[in-house]
């Protein structure tokens, strides 16, 4: 099913008005039937992690930190935190509530690497302990008076952390939280939020459940998670996305094949983003144009393998990311350009070029009927040979749709 990644990001300033990172604000739905209890926060923070990656972290953040919004169930590991420790600041809410539990939670995310935030700072028994963790604490502005904001300051400033000034709103409270000595400012007077929204897919609950057992089993096997991802286009295009991004980005091979997508990933981040999908996605696919797709992906590996075995792998991605433009209603070139997909790839999907470009090219020419491909000298394969693969591919596109699709839509079955 397509649907919309959808979120807003708020600058954060120094005082040379300079952005020093990007709050990252819920602006979605929320679709999980837990979504009007009080864990609302922690699913809010799971979309928003979700809707990043799909967004690009990259995109969003520009080379600086992003802050993300942590109720108890993500300080305690029930919801993970997706997004590369290096880039990220975890902003602890309501630290009056915290339990032991949440307090050892924010200990372990500053081991791993996480940075730490005290989000609506007011003074309360034992937040030493917090402060030593954490390296930014924003106050709120409209929720204090002068004299309280100065003696938050004054205290906060011997754990050597960073103040931040949240909720200014005008020039005149800009000046006057500099000269307090506000490290860092928040508020409508310096930027509103800014949305950023972007045409995605959403794999299918069934796949998603699937997927969550054979990653949690022991013996667990790869080739069954590439063969759940194969079949899932939403899924698939996903996994891209998520092998696109880290902080590796840019010093590794691009990727050929979804199994190349998977080991890039790994098995723990893939667990985590499976989790995320499965408490925020919405629980229904559209089946004709995931047949459509998965026809098409099949059709390229079965062509290719019958040219070249070793084409196979990267022929069925080829095909899958062809069909982008059909499931997220933009063109291919805007798709593929934000993955680390190989080039030859690439140059296959946007302009039929090369041997991958000429596989996709006959299995559309058998799909669509678009193109001019001659079944004479020109073609790969012969007339009969190509005919086989299309009614093998239409008859695996068809059964697999069926059992993606067999839960939660009332049309596919």
């Amino acid at each position: 099913m397509s649907s919309e990644a959808l979120l807003a990001r708020q600058p954060i300033f120094d005082q040379r008005l300079e952005v020093v990172g990007y709050e990252l604000l819920f602006r979605g739905a929320l679709h999980a039937p837990e979504a009007q209890s009080a864990q609302d926060g922690d699913l809010m923070t799971a979309q928003v992690m979700v809707d990043a990656f799909i967004l690009g972290i990259d995109r969003l953040a520009g080379g600086k930190h992003l802050f993300i919004n942590a109720d108890r169930r993500i300080l305690t590991g029930a919801v993970p935190i997706v997004f590369p420790p290096e880039k990220t600041v975890v902003e602890v809410l309501h630290p009056l509530a915290l339990d032991d539990d949440a307090r050892a939670g924010v200990s372990s995310l500053a081991q791993a690497g996480y940075t730490i935030a005290l989000d609506g700072f007011g003074w309360f028994d034992g937040a030493e302990e917090l402060l030593k963790l954490a390296a930014y604490v924003k106050i709120d502005v409209r929720s204090h008076d002068l004299e309280e904001i100065e003696d938050l300051l004054e205290r906060v400033r011997a754990f050597g952390v960073k103040s931040v000034a949240l909720k200014v709103e005008t020039w005149d409270e800009l000046e006057k939280f500099t000269e307090l000595g506000f490290d860092l400012f928040q508020g409508y007077v310096l930027s509103r939020p800014q949305v950023i929204s972007e045409k995605t897919l959403v794999p299918s609950q069934v796949t998603n459940l699937r997927l969550a057992a054979e990653l949690a089993d022991s013996d667990g096997s790869f080739e069954k998670v590439v063969d759940l991802v194969r079949v899932d286009p939403a899924l698939g295009y996903r996994v891209l996305q998520a092998a696109s991004e880290g902080p590796e980005r840019g010093l590794r091979r691009n990727v050929r094949t979804l199994n190349d997508a998977l080991v890039m990933l790994g098995w723990r981040r893939l667990q985590s983003w499976v989790i995320l999908m499965l408490l925020v996605e919405p629980k229904s696919m559209s089946s004709e144009q995931v047949s459509t797709a998965l026809i098409r992906a099949r059709l390229c590996e079965l062509l290719a393998s019958q040219v070249d075995p070793a084409m196979a792998n990267a022929a069925y991605l080829t095909g899958l990311l062809a069909s982008m433009d059909l499931l997220l209603g933009v063109p291919v070139e805007s798709v593929v350009k934000t993955l680390d997909v190989a080039p030859e790839i690439t140059t296959a999907v946007v302009g039929l070029e090369g041997r991958l470009g000429r596989v996709l090219a006959e299995a559309e020419f058998l799909q669509l009927g678009i193109g001019a491909m001659d079944y004479g000298a020109g073609a790969m394969l012969d007339s009969e040979s190509m005919q086989a693969a299309y009614l093998d591919a239409v008859h695996w596109g068809d059964e697999m749709t069926r059992a993606l699709l067999s839960v939660g839509d009332p049309q596919a079955r």
